[in-house]
């Protein structure tokens, strides 16, 4: 194997099992704190916002990295359009699975919360900027990105909860439910990022040496001229 695919593979691998740590928190919440249905849908809904936060990222880091400036315009439109999207995916939420009274919880849902923001940065800083995955995408890429994994995603975990309300929220249903979700995230994830690969050639024709320094705030470079 070579040093490149080996680096790319072992960045891959890093984000991958973050993002499989951080899915076991709810799972944990189901089997030791007697999390319902509506607590595991509701912090499925709540990644939306994470996934949001970092598509502007990216669009800043194209914006930084390849001077695109479309993303100028695609942000404030992403904002609007996903921000409705999520919006709306939220009153499903609410209508289909809140509960006429309150459920307590050991485990305040922030903390899966904030530990999804952290899963999602890592792979951010791995991926996007230390393997310059940046360099295959343009602006309406970044943009559209999240609505095919978010469509997949919560179509499918909508579904699995309301059978699983159906059922009488057993135990081994909502923790099936977690695992269905975290199978969908890891195969998404890798998908993803596999498809993203960049060679090393790449990257020495951007004429960096510093290549794997996570720098987003830095101009792009521009490359020497080719007398050949």
């Amino acid at each position: 194997m070579q040093a490149g695919n080996a680096t790319f593979d072992h960045r891959l691998l890093i984000s991958t099992a973050f993002l499989v740590a951080v899915n076991l928190l709810p799972l944990a919440g189901v089997l030791f704190f007697g999390w319902s249905v509506y607590q595991i849908v509701l912090l499925f809904w709540a990644e939306n916002l994470v996934i949001g936060l970092f598509t502007i990222a990216r669009m800043v880091t194209l914006l930084r990295r390849t001077g695109e400036k479309k993303v100028l315009l695609l942000a404030p439109f992403f904002c609007v359009h996903f921000g409705g999207f999520s919006l709306v995916h939220l009153v499903f939420v609410m209508a289909l699975f809140r509960p006429d009274e309150p459920v307590g919880t050991g485990m305040s849902l922030w903390i899966p919360f904030l530990a999804l923001l952290l899963s999602h940065g890592i792979s951010y800083v791995a991926n996007f900027l230390g393997k310059h995955e940046y360099r295959g995408y343009s602006g309406e890429e970044v943009m559209m990105a999240p609505y095919s994994r978010v469509l997949i995603l919560h179509c499918t975990i909508i579904g699995g909860g309301f059978i699983v309300q159906l059922l009488g929220e057993p135990v081994y249903a909502l923790a099936l439910l977690v695992v269905l979700k975290i199978a969908i995230d890891v195969i998404t994830h890798a998908r993803e990022h596999r498809q993203r690969q960049i060679a090393d050639p790449l990257r020495k024709k951007a004429g960096r040496e510093d290549g794997d320094v996570f720098r987003p705030w830095d101009q792009p470079q521009q490359e020497e001229p080719n007398d050949r």
